[in-house]
Parts: C-alpha cells; sequence; structure tokens
C-alpha cells in the first residue's frame, strides 16, 4: 500500500498550494486502499478545500479554463423496460417524431451550440432479431439531424446498441456513444433497475473500446452505495481508453418516482469529482441529473470541467421545467427548446469565466 506516502504528497501539495510531484495526476499504481483512503481524508473541509485547488489546477493544465456549451434533446426513443427504474422520471413510452427532432436540433444550432446529446429510453438488443435494439432508429435520426444542421452528436439510449450499430454510428461522425453504469454493484442495480441489465450496459461500453469510439459515462452518487462502490466505479471506468466525459449525478427522489429517499448533498459528489480529476486529468467531468445551476461554482471549484449544458428539448410538456432566466422557443405542437445560456453565463461570469460554442478537439487520455 502506498496511502501514507500518497496523503503525505498530497498533504504537502496542499499546504504549499502546488500541483502534485506528478503534474499528470495521480501515480499509476495507485490501489483501491490508497484513493479509498484519500476520498474519506478529503470529508474534512480543510484538507478538501486544498485538494479542490489541486484537482482546478490539473483541469486548468489539461483543460484550459474555458467551458463549452452543448446541448441535449430527449425522449428521442421510448423506454421498452418492463419494470420502468424506480428513481426515474425522465423515461417516456413513446418516442418524439424525427420531425420534432430535427426541429428541435435547428433550434439549439440556431441559439451558437454545436454540440448535441440525443438521449432516450431503453430497448433491450437480442441476438438474431433483424433490427437489434435502436440501432436502426439512432441512424436514421442522426443522418437527419446531419442532413439539417452542423452540430456535432452524441448519442445516450441506454444499453440499446450492438455493436454494428456503435460501428454505424462513428462511420458517420457520431463523436461519442453513452454507456451509464450508473451504479456498478450488481445488488443496488437490480433493485432500483429491475428491468434494465448491468451487463449489457458493460458490454456497450467493451463495444465502444473495441471499435474505437469515444465514450461517455455517468455515475449516480447517493442512491445507497458505499465509499468503497464509488472508488470501484472510478477505477473501474479508468480501464476504457477510450472515456472521455463522465458525469456525475446527485441522486434526487423526484415526484412521483418509486424509488423514495432523500437528495445526495453535493459533498460528496464534489469530493468525488477532485479525485477523479486527480486520476484522469484530461477527463471531462460533467454535471447530470440531479444538479442544477448553484451546483456550477462548487463543481468547478472542485476540478469538473468542462461541458455545460446551456439549452434542453422538452418533447413531452410544452410548458417543460424552464422559468426564470431560461427562453423557451416553440418548435412544435409539444416540442420546445429551453435556453438556459442567460442564467449559466451569469453563474460562470462570476466565476471569471466565459463559456465557449466551440467544442474543444479531443485530448489524449492521461490516466
Amino acid at each position: 500500500m502506498i496511502a501514507s506516502t500518497l496523503i503525505d504528497s498530497l498533504e504537502s501539495a496542499v499546504a504549499a498550494r502546488a500541483m502534485l510531484p506528478a503534474e499528470g495526476g495521480l501515480p499509476g499504481d495507485c490501489s483501491k486502499a490508497d484513493l479509498l483512503h484519500l476520498y474519506r481524508r478529503s470529508a474534512d473541509p480543510a484538507f478538501a478545500s486544498g485538494l479542490f485547488d489541486i484537482a482546478a489546477r490539473l483541469r486548468d493544465r489539461h483543460l484550459g479554463r474555458n467551458p463549452w456549451w452543448s446541448a441535449g434533446i430527449s425522449a428521442v426513443t421510448a423506454c421498452e423496460l418492463e419494470e420502468l427504474c424506480t428513481y426515474c422520471t425522465f423515461f417516456s413510452r413513446k418516442a418524439a417524431s424525427a420531425e420534432n427532432i430535427v426541429a428541435a436540433a435547428r433550434a439549439i444550432a440556431g441559439l451558437g451550440i454545436r454540440h448535441l446529446h440525443l438521449s432516450g429510453g431503453t430497448r433491450l438488443p437480442v441476438d438474431g432479431e433483424p433490427a437489434d435494439g435502436y440501432d436502426r432508429r439512432m441512424i436514421e435520426l442522426v443522418t437527419a439531424i446531419r442532413e439539417a444542421v452542423d452540430v456535432e452528436i452524441e448519442v445516450n439510449v441506454g444499453p440499446s446498441l450492438t455493436r454494428s450499430g456503435v460501428r454505424a454510428l462513428k462511420d458517420l461522425g457520431v463523436s461519442a456513444v453513452t454507456s451509464s453504469l450508473e451504479v456498478l454493484d450488481a445488488e443496488l442495480f437490480a433493485r432500483f433497475k429491475p428491468s434494465d441489465s448491468l451487463s449489457a450496459r458493460i458490454r456497450l461500453l467493451e463495444f465502444c473500446e473495441e471499435e474505437r469510439m469515444p465514450i461517455r459515462s455517468m455515475m449516480l452518487v447517493g442512491l445507497g452505495e458505499t465509499d468503497e462502490n464509488r472508488i470501484e466505479h472510478l477505477l473501474f471506468l479508468r480501464r476504457f481508453s477510450m472515456l472521455g466525459h463522465l458525469r456525475l449525478s446527485r441522486y434526487m427522489p423526484f415526484p412521483g418516482a418509486a424509488a423514495g429517499g432523500v437528495r445526495c448533498s453535493p459533498w460528496p459528489l464534489v469530493r468525488l469529482t477532485a479525485v477523479a480529476r486527480l486520476l484522469c486529468p484530461t477527463l471531462d467531468l460533467g454535471l447530470a441529473a440531479g444538479n442544477d445551476p448553484d451546483d456550477l461554482a462548487l463543481w468547478w471549484l472542485a476540478g469538473g470541467g468542462n461541458q455545460v449544458l446551456g439549452a434542453s428539448a422538452s418533447m413531452k410538456d410544452p410548458r417543460g421545467k424552464a422559468g426564470g432566466e431560461a427562453r423557451a422557443i416553440p418548435v412544435g405542437e409539444r416540442t420546445v427548446v429551453h435556453d438556459n445560456m442567460p442564467r449559466i453565463s451569469r453563474y460562470l461570469g462570476e466565476l471569471g469565466l466565459t463559456a465557449v460554442f466551440a467544442p474543444p478537439r479531443s485530448t489524449p487520455r492521461t490516466c
């Protein structure tokens, strides 16, 4: 175990507000015990503040200090799981029409945003069927959007893609495919996602890795997992060289969801963000569902960055969840794009930051 040496090194760096001795982040031979010790040590705000400073310096060195805009369109596919995930309220049993999705993409591009992720529900592929999973649906949608607007596209439809689907999307120039494990503990996964498949999600990660398709993933923090589960999850994802973006979600018991429980505090999430930054300095570490713009400042200070969500399209309710400073842009009978860039820009400006529209060029992984 090198935990004592690692913590001594961090203590010295924290005291001096200096970079870690290894400017690329933590040494490659860090064990689970080392990282667990570090994560638990960071519960002390005095230690965490220095750790955050080091993580933020690593982010600045490897990704820069320019957040960049992205946007999302949801409900692009229907959720066909027999039993819904017990904490999910984002599902739709009916997919949005291709026409509305393309119209939303045009409206988002009209705001200047040049990066778009398409998210939807799950249809688990069945080997041997003519149309496995959502391969065909996503190929058709990506093609239609590309014919209408010039944007980078990421795809997130759960474990609904086969290897051939990943290969076809790569050939179309899709910039990343998402496979969100959410929680790596098999018992917790089965309890909260009874009809979903952890093994299928891991298999999609493996397909992407083998096909050299960039990967985007998500961790859900506060579902009942232990500190050890969280560190194991980070170490598991670290093995995928194509992982470019990891989003962290604060568990929130949304109204109407069966799971119940209490909302996760931002503190364990931002500490995990800092540890992830030390593990993988070039990884884009984003915020996912359960967070809100009020979390931006602490996320940035802890080494988070650099993608920020500037707009989203609601396909289920034309009123959506906008309001306040958000501007609603109707693009169809039941489709509206919510422009949240004014509020996010104001929050970022108070940190001395200005978001840019162009997604960065991919950076080689250093973890």
